[in-house]
């Protein structure tokens, strides 16, 4: 019976500790987002440049852990519960479409000049828009279906 709570136990933990992780990704993801920001609006370029490859990386090693432990384990848990799995592999779809985006800014923006700043700084606000939606949308409804 012990085993019983101390699996159980452990499964929280263990839950939680992907959660923290992936908010501390969310407050990461910001942060680099704020740099990028001040260094454009300064005229850095090279340091915008560099900054939005921390981004991308920082990104993708978010994008990496939602996929293999979070979508995993919410795919395991509501595995018989339909409406709700609809609804998890729709946010994981969006998310597809999202990285997509941010790859294809990355690639589009190698190079950040003067020139090409303004049309830069339209496409980044959007990418900034979108992902404040997508962290709210997480920590509000995705998150907590791991505890339920």
């Amino acid at each position: 019976m012990f085993e019983f709570f101390k699996k159980l136990f452990k499964k929280d933990n263990q839950e939680q500790s992907l959660i923290d992780t992936l908010k501390k990704d969310h407050q990461k993801l910001i942060e680099v987002y704020t740099k990028i920001s001040n260094a454009i609006n300064k005229d850095d370029f090279e340091q915008t440049k560099i900054l939005v490859k921390e981004f991308v990386g920082e990104y993708n090693k978010h994008i990496l852990l939602e996929d293999v432990e979070l979508y995993v384990a919410l795919e395991e848990k509501y595995k018989e519960k339909k409406q709700i799995l609809r609804t998890i592999k729709t946010i994981e779809k969006d998310m597809n479409n999202i990285t997509k985006t941010i790859t294809f800014f990355e690639r589009k923006y190698k190079e950040i000049t003067p020139n090409n700043k303004d049309l830069f700084l339209e496409e980044f606000r959007n990418i900034g828009r979108v992902l404040t939606q997508r962290v709210e949308l997480e920590e509000e409804r995705l998150y907590p279906l791991l505890h339920k």
